[in-house]
């Protein structure tokens, strides 16, 4: 049955903002989230047609759209004016009600773009392309990234970003990309002739991460690889048709990502300099240790103990979906010498923004995503299994990356954790002809 010119028009679509959405910026600003939005709720249309045309609808409720759809209620409770009608008194909840219905409309598109992929990215090919083109994204990014270490050797300094403002959601990309390379490579379903094309990239990408000077991404990176091996390793020792010829192949590709990562970023220190990187870490202690003056420290630690507050003070409801740096004011110690914006910590962020009950559906979200990753990581489809498990490792990694960054406030960076997540949680297929048998 040949696929309908729209549903592959859809497809072109969402392999198109997997690819453009990073390049302004990570799409942090009005205007560019605006244009992601819109390109969202184009498809969306082109979506609706579809269902017109074929006289049904096509969609895969992945389990995992209940607990945002949940999150998505909340954003509305909080802008939802309550008060009394006698007086004419109304309030909100959140403290800015605009910023919260701002974010209901980015949480409404991102829905709709989970949906979108999960229903779309549907068979081998369509998942193959998509981490093919996850990775070429990255990998040009990190190339970029790489150039700038050099070029800012010369002249500033600043390392390695891409075209993100912030250094380290430069690194929450990459990681992501480089946890397909990695999945592709031990899953057995790149080709003996592309297997150097996708070490390559995953150098470019390891290098990137360690010029980039991100304590959170190399920790992140470390993690990630740690997490990829070892749930790699079981899934195919335990298969009773792995010969003891393939079980070494699987050990030398699982040594070659591991060397691959390690060998990335100590070359990349030995060709550009480590000062940044090692800087960052020695700092570190002086920043924990409160060493440093308030006029020249941005600690984690004094964000985080003031958002701590801010939570003890609104412990049920929250301060507002996106309204953080409005409710942070008024917790700030450092007299305005800093401007805060973020937590710094999405858990932390997301309990202050919407309450115990935002941190209770983030937790749900979480547990899912994993007991469905790994559900999906017992299909006998090859295929699906590599890339499931990439999409698994890079979702950890970014869960790891998440105690100590925001990348998930980040539009570009929000958008691959779902794709990654929607590609992690396809489930296993029931048609036995569609598996591969081993």
């Amino acid at each position: 049955m040949q696929t309908p010119l729209l549903e592959k028009i859809i497809y072109v679509m969402l392999l198109a903002l997997l690819a453009l959405t990073p390049l302004p910026y990570g799409s942090v600003e009005t205007w560019s989230i605006a244009l992601w939005e819109v390109m969202v709720f184009g498809t969306v249309v082109l979506w609706a047609l579809l269902t017109v045309v074929e006289g049904k609808l096509k969609i895969h409720l992945n389990p995992l759209v209940w607990p945002m759809l949940a999150l998505l209620i909340v954003a509305i409770v909080q802008v939802w004016p309550f008060g009394s009608a006698a007086t004419g008194e109304r309030s909100t909840i959140s403290f800015s009600p605009f910023v919260t219905y701002q974010f209901a409309v980015k949480l409404f598109a991102s829905i709709c773009f989970f949906l979108l992929f999960a229903t779309f990215i549907n068979n081998d090919q369509r998942r193959t392309m998509a981490a093919k083109v996850i990775i070429a994204v990255c990998s040009v990014i990190a190339i970029v990234g790489i150039g700038q270490a050099y070029i800012g050797r010369l002249f500033w300094q600043r390392g390695a970003f891409g075209p993100f403002v912030n250094r380290n959601h430069f690194a929450g990309f990459l990681v992501m990309g480089v946890a397909l390379a990695g999945g592709l490579m031990i899953g057995r379903v790149v080709k003996q002739a592309w297997l150097a094309v996708y070490g390559s990239c995953a150098l470019a990408m390891c290098a990137g991460i360690g010029l980039s000077a991100s304590r959170g991404g190399v920790l992140a990176l470390a993690a990630e690889i740690v997490f990829l091996v070892l749930i790699a390793l079981p899934t195919f020792f335990h298969s009773r048709s792995e010969n003891k010829t393939r079980r070494a192949g699987i050990l030398i590709r699982a040594a070659a990502v591991l060397l691959i990562g390690a060998g990335a970023i100590g070359g990349a220190m030995w060709l550009v300099g480590s000062e940044g990187l090692v800087a960052n870490f020695s700092q570190l202690q002086a920043e924990t240790g409160g060493e440093l003056p308030a006029s020249e420290r941005f600690s984690r630690r004094d964000i985080w103990r003031a958002t701590t507050e801010m939570i003890k003070d609104h412990p049920v409801t929250g301060v507002g979906l996106g309204a953080f740096q409005f409710a942070y004011t008024q917790y700030d110690q450092s007299s305005g010498i800093q401007r805060v914006e973020q937590a710094h910590n999405d858990y932390l962020q997301i309990v202050a923004d919407a309450g115990l009950v935002g941190g209770f559906i983030a937790l749900v979200f979480i547990v899912l995503l994993f007991a469905r990753g790994f559900i999906t990581l017992q299909t006998h489809n090859r295929q699906k299994r590599a890339v499931a498990m990439g999409a698994l490792a890079g979702c950890f990694a970014i869960a790891v990356h998440s105690f100590v960054e925001f990348n998930l406030q980040i539009t570009s960076n929000a958008q691959l954790f779902l794709a990654l997540a929607a590609l992690a949680t396809t489930g296993r297929h029931k048609q036995r002809e569609s598996e591969e048998m081993e």
